[in-house]
């Protein structure tokens, strides 16, 4: 690290390759999904990814730290790297999230194979919209750019509704028959891991807003609940 400026280039280079490994997992989520099917390889390659994004984030953490005691950088770059040891640490427990999201999906198909095509027909459109606003983030990152990033904090809020109207359907489907039980309640937690995920990626929004425009939003949220 010959001085601050290249140091901060190397995290982004790194920080871009763990998003880009944690896309792959993403993908392999969509595609057990759409198919309704668990697949072995995916599952393989999944693992493979996770353990790239572990080993990521201790280089990253770091590499930032490292940063912060050489170079004693000024307020932004200060706060670009905090930001930065916070988000690594959620992109790890996405990848933790999509890894047992395939074991679930494997034990819905196991155990409730008729209720498997609701992987496809339910769970699969809401996962698409996350990874959808999932790639929105990642472009606002490389391009440092503020101009989607509200819209996404918006989106989560309808994944928040698809989701409601998802667990009312599962639920439904469990009331039909006992032998639904086991499956509908693998869709309901399999839904809730989804969720998270939307979660996440609003924490990973919030921070890449305060990294590029200095708003910490979690504390506008906070001060906003005491006011009311």
């Amino acid at each position: 690290m010959r001085n601050l400026e290249d140091s901060l280039k190397g995290l982004d280079h790194h920080y871009i390759e763990m998003l880009k490994y944690l896309s792959r997992n993403f993908d392999a989520n969509l595609a057990m999904l759409e198919n309704a099917k668990f697949d072995s390889t995916l599952y393989g390659e999944s693992k493979i990814m996770e353990d790239s994004i572990n080993a990521f984030e201790v280089k990253i953490k770091e590499d930032c730290i490292i940063t912060i005691a050489r170079f004693q950088p000024a307020a932004k770059n200060l706060r670009k790297l905090v930001m930065i040891i916070n988000s690594v640490r959620v992109i790890e427990r996405m990848g933790d999230l999509l890894k047992a999201n395939l074991k679930i999906i494997r034990d819905i198909e196991k155990k409730s194979p008729t209720l498997a095509i609701e992987l496809t027909n339910m769970v699969y459109p809401v996962a698409k919209k996350i990874k959808d606003i999932y790639d929105l983030y990642v472009k606002s990152f490389i391009e440092n750019d503020t101009s989607t990033l509200y819209d996404i904090l918006y989106l989560d809020e309808e994944i928040d509704t698809i989701m409601k109207n998802n667990d009312i359907k599962f639920l439904e489907l469990m009331k039909l028959t006992p032998d639904n039980i086991d499956g509908g309640s693998l869709l309901i937690l399999l839904d809730k891991k989804f969720e998270r995920l939307s979660d996440h990626i609003v924490h990973l929004v919030t921070d890449l807003i305060y990294i590029l425009k200095g708003e910490n939003m979690r504390k506008m949220e906070l001060i906003s609940r005491t006011e009311d």
